[in-house]
């Protein structure tokens, strides 16, 4: 079989990251993908950027068709504004100080500002200004697509070499197949033979009224010796494979399903044959049909 030209298809496996930055805000994503039936996301923001999930997600959904992603993104904002301290709450930790080492029977002094600073709700939350909203959600959707767009080459990358690898099992599936194809004579013949055999000791022992049945179980076992139809299923199955790698894409789900029906009629060209070369080439032929579901999991 002539070697096909490949087209462009993406492993589920890949690795991207991504940056932003404007004169209000940075943000970076980190996105790793493997192996899932469809596609999963799980993305991880900061807990005051929560409203950016819903976007974030539909980019991924339009650049990637399937695989389990996972990513986080960080932000950093440039521009803010300075704290405020909240002097409620260090009034109410210097009252509980003092309480504190009162109940405590400890030397009574006051705590440095410094200290009093550092402690849990010791400033305001700032408010955050419209501008710099929309300049958090500017750099975060840059980030994500250039992320998205370094994990999609890196997919394509992982693609290509499998690719590569299941041409090169295809290949060799279709050179058992014509050796099989080229044995079914040789195996039909020597069928009818034993069966010649078989049939001249079985009519010296038989009745004439039990000629019908016979004649009926030798044309059943006739049909079974013969696995022409099955050999030209496979060759179609096989013509369809190499069509989904000409053509690329997102051919994960569809060669999968091929792959399944190769399977089934490896199997019953298996059942049907007795014949010890053609039965070598089936135990080949299921081999390479494993090792290609293995690879095919792989792709998107």
């Amino acid at each position: 079989m002539a070697a096909t030209a490949l087209g462009m298809i993406a492993s589920m496996t890949g690795y991207g990251r991504g940056a932003a930055e404007n004169a209000h805000a940075a943000a970076e994503v980190e996105l790793r993908s493997v192996n899932g039936k469809g596609l999963h996301l799980k993305l991880r923001l900061p807990s005051d950027r929560l409203e950016l999930e819903a976007e974030l997600e539909g980019l991924a959904r339009s650049a990637v068709e399937r695989g389990s992603i996972h990513g986080g993104l960080r932000v950093r904002v440039l521009a803010s504004t300075a704290p405020t301290p909240d002097r409620t709450a260090l009034a109410a930790h210097l009252k509980e100080w003092r309480r504190t080492q009162k109940e405590l029977g400890l030397e009574s002094h006051d705590p440095t500002l410094s200290e009093l600073l550092a402690l849990p709700g010791a400033f305001l939350t700032a408010s955050e200004d419209v501008k710099t909203t929309r300049a958090v959600r500017a750099v975060s959707k840059a980030a994500m697509k250039s992320a998205l767009n370094a994990l999609r080459e890196s997919r394509e990358r992982e693609g290509a070499r499998l690719a590569r690898e299941l041409q090169r099992l295809l290949k060799k599936f279709s050179s058992h197949l014509a050796r099989t194809e080229k044995r079914i004579p040789r195996a039909i013949a020597n069928a009818q033979s034993r069966m010649q055999e078989r049939v001249d000791a079985a009519l010296a022992k038989v009745g004439d009224y039990e000629r019908l049945d016979l004649t009926r179980e030798l044309i059943a076992l006739a049909d079974r010796a013969d696995v022409r139809e099955e050999v030209a299923r496979l060759h179609m199955h096989l013509g369809g494979l190499n069509e989904l790698l000409e053509n690329g894409g997102a051919i994960g789900r569809e060669f999968d399903f091929l792959l399944q029906e190769v399977h089934r009629e490896v199997t019953t060209l298996g059942s049907k044959s007795a014949d010890s070369q053609l039965s070598e080439q089936v135990v080949s032929m299921k081999l390479l049909t494993g090792q290609l579901k293995e690879q095919i999991a792989n792709v998107e």
